[in-house]
């Protein structure tokens, strides 16, 4: 009998040790990983700064930077029209609370032939997802102020409708992603391979809202030790729960 219950309780003790090393390696997993992510965020900060280092630049200036340059972060002034029969509806933008659409548009450049995907900023959704806000696009020319960024556009969704969609004709098309190649076959013209972030306050055309950087390297520095400790604290309270066993 006394043999069984040490066979049980070895059994138990192995199982609770092997937990323990399983939580704690995935808890420094996460730790490495949000320490990966404060570092990518302080590079992609410090680019940030340098680039904006050099001051608004025009559109003729952006043209002729290095084609492998990367130029997320230049701010630019942008004098143009706005092709208001091809846009796009970015689903699922929340601001301030509230859920609704940024507006993305092809705005061509007066000194320039092939257009800039452009973010124009948010609009509130209708009550009805049968019906989509009605954007009143001007046609003659304006200037607008905008953040470019290059490189991943699309951000995280668990909808691929965008892509499955049937083809029509129908404008405005509303999208879960940015997606530039789907984009140039939706409007049947290339457009530069970046994205302008309109700038400034909010109008008619919508409201500006662009981050570069949502979340501070600061905070996954936090993130990685709140990971550390959690580790840390399911060791010492497998030690305590075992000594007190024995």
């Amino acid at each position: 009998m006394q043999l069984i219950l040490w066979r049980k309780q070895k059994l138990s003790s192995i199982f609770i040790v092997c937990v323990v090393i399983v939580v704690v390696l995935v808890c420094l997993r996460l730790g490495y990983w949000q320490l990966q992510r404060a570092e990518a965020k302080t590079q992609q900060l410090a680019h940030i700064a340098s680039v904006q280092a050099q001051g608004v630049m025009q559109w003729p200036q952006v043209q002729a930077l290095p084609s492998d340059w990367n130029k997320t972060g230049i701010q630019a002034t942008l004098t143009g029209t706005i092709d208001s029969n091809h846009y796009w509806l970015l689903d699922n933008q929340v601001y301030q609370g509230q859920v609704g659409y940024d507006v993305l548009t092809l705005f061509k450049p007066t000194t320039s032939k092939t257009p800039l995907l452009t973010n124009l900023g948010w609009v509130k959704a209708p009550t009805s997802r049968e019906q989509l806000p009605a954007i009143a696009l001007p046609n003659n020319p304006i200037t607008i102020n905008v953040q470019l960024k290059q490189g991943k556009l699309s951000g995280f969704t668990l909808d691929n409708t965008a892509k499955n969609q049937p083809e029509n004709d129908r404008w405005p098309k509303r999208v879960q992603t940015i997606d530039l190649q789907l984009f140039t076959q939706q409007a049947k013209q290339a457009m530069v391979d970046f994205i302008g972030y309109r700038q400034g306050a909010g109008d008619e055309l919508g409201i500006p809202h662009y981050q570069a950087v949502v979340m501070s390297p600061q905070k996954h520095y936090g993130y990685a030790v709140q990971w550390l400790l959690i580790a840390l604290a399911c060791v010492v309270v497998a030690i305590f729960a075992s000594k007190r066993r024995n």
